[in-house]
């Protein structure tokens, strides 16, 4: 696949803003060819990045799905271009199933001038870029401050294009919070997840790259910017913005940072929801693609658990309970490990705050959850079977009828 051409033209979706664009091409004989785009305010313009850079971050997780040698057709940073290497061996090494593909581009020179000593932060509303937005750290985790100028929130990744109501309703969110922070705020939309981009795996291959890209097409702009971590140093396992990847997709000029990962998701809601900005604001679900919060789904459950533990579940007003119903809690699935150690910290949490009724159902959650995941277990080994492959599925959706996911 091949970066054909890039350039910033005004964008199609409005005369106020400007769109930075890529034609990207694709081998093995498929002919056509796609726009990628990045969407910003015209008050941008001069800080888009015209290189190469931007897209060696974002099409690096479609090379290696497709397999193909990837050739961007614009000069990279010399720096970026080494590292991509070592971020496909690391990926190889969590899934054998990819391949290490090559990479071509000339290498660009160094920037002229004087660098732009800015820091930007990827905000979603969320309980992890909330926590960057209030407490960013620096790379090692240490107790130094760093002042982040703007807040990025990105359309077209979690609330898709379609929904630019809803993302224009986030948008309000963000900017109310940037507001009371004394930070600016950049809105950025995309179309990377309606191109052939959506075949790499979301979760665990392609959106810390789709972020990278972001970020180094704001290049010109910002010295630093941080990903807000997802999982914690204690929680480490294959994701797609991961403490070992984000940097290793920096550039000379501008250093990407994996920022909050030494604390635990319970540490971060301690610091959030001492902010009546956060409470007004907070969004983490992802089965609305809105928004909104469903208030049904497993994380909305274990976020509204841990408000109503801290006591301000009742102030918290985008979900649309004011308490935790506790026979459901208890449906709650805990597929992975980090999963497991959420909910004990949250048992934890609840004994901390006199509530064993709370303790307990997180317990019968985390237990039953360990009984489905056996379960599970023998029901997908029976979809192997040729005769028995139908009713193994239809045993699979049984077991999972009813539970919280």
């Amino acid at each position: 696949m091949e970066l054909k051409h890039a350039e910033v033209i005004a964008s199609p979706a409005s005369q106020d803003r400007v769109r930075l664009v890529g034609e990207v091409s694709y081998g093995r004989g498929a002919p056509n060819s796609e726009e990628y785009w990045f969407d910003l305010p015209n008050c941008f313009a001069e800080s888009l990045d015209t290189t190469g850079d931007p897209w060696l971050a974002a099409l690096l997780p479609l090379a290696v799905t497709l397999g193909e040698p990837l050739r961007i057709g614009k000069p990279v940073d010399s720096q970026l271009l080494k590292n991509v290497h070592r971020v496909m061996h690391i990926w190889r090494s969590w899934y054998p199933h990819l391949t290490v593909v090559p990479v071509e581009a000339d290498v660009r020179r160094q920037r002229n001038g004087h660098q732009l000593e800015r820091t930007a932060a990827f905000f979603s509303c969320g309980v992890d870029s909330f926590f960057t937005a209030l407490s960013p750290f620096d790379d090692l985790g240490s107790a130094v401050r760093m002042s982040i100028d703007d807040l990025i929130t990105v359309g077209g990744l979690d609330i898709p294009l379609d929904r630019g109501e809803a993302f224009a309703r986030l948008l309000g969110r963000s900017r109310k919070v940037a507001d009371q922070l004394g930070k600016g705020l950049v809105d950025v939309t995309t179309n990377l997840r309606e191109t052939r981009w959506s075949e790499a795996d979301w979760e665990y291959l392609a959106h810390g790259c789709g972020l990278a890209g972001i970020a180094l097409a704001l290049g010109k702009r910002y010295s630093t910017v941080l990903i807000p971590a997802g999982g914690g140093y204690r929680d480490l396992h294959p994701w797609a913005s991961h403490p070992l990847t984000d940097p290793l997709l920096s550039t000379a000029d501008t250093a990407l940072i994996h920022d909050g990962a030494t604390c635990t998701r319970v540490e971060k809601m301690r610091r959030l929801v001492v902010e009546p900005v956060a409470l007004q604001t907070l969004r983490v679900c992802f089965v609305s693609r809105s928004e909104q919060n469903c208030g049904a789904c497993n994380k909305c459950y274990r976020t509204m658990l841990a408000l109503e533990l801290l006591g301000v579940l009742n102030e918290c007003t985008t979900f649309p309970q004011e308490s935790v119903d506790l026979g459901q809690l208890a449906r709650v699935y805990c597929a992975r490990p980090e999963d497991f150690r959420e909910f004990r910290d949250l048992k934890k949490l609840a004994l901390e705050k006199g509530r064993p009724d709370v303790a307990r159902a997180a317990e019968r959650a985390m237990q039953s959850s360990r009984q489905l995941t056996w379960k599970l277990g023998v029901a997908r080994a029976l979809r192997r079977g040729p005769f028995v492959r139908r009713w193994a599925g239809r045993l699979e959706r049984g077991l999972l009828a009813g539970r919280i996911v």
